[in-house]
């Protein structure tokens, strides 16, 4: 599966065209490198990812899906988060 479409599966992203956008910018990173849109997530694979909020997270994929719909309450049985940083607000 593309990452801007895994990003968009998962919930992480809310549109796949956000998702292109955070990957072009250089926002999203696949296994310590940076990505284009097209690059294929597989089992194992590690994100990292900075949301438009300010927001770094990191998660390693379990699984990819079959389909491009997956239900809410599944969408975290996707993927672990491995680590998780908040951006301070004052």
């Amino acid at each position: 599966m593309r990452i801007d479409l895994f990003l968009k599966v998962t919930g992480l992203l809310k549109t796949r065209s956000i998702a292109a956008k955070a990957i072009s910018s250089g926002a999203v990173d696949l296994n310590g490198s940076p990505v284009k849109a097209s690059a294929a997530v597989e089992t194992g694979s590690v994100i990292a990812l900075t949301k438009p909020d300010g927001e770094r997270i990191t998660i390693k994929v379990l699984v990819v899906p079959a389909t491009k719909n997956v239900s809410r309450k599944d969408r975290t049985a996707l993927y672990d988060v491995v680590h998780r940083e908040e951006q301070d607000c004052l």
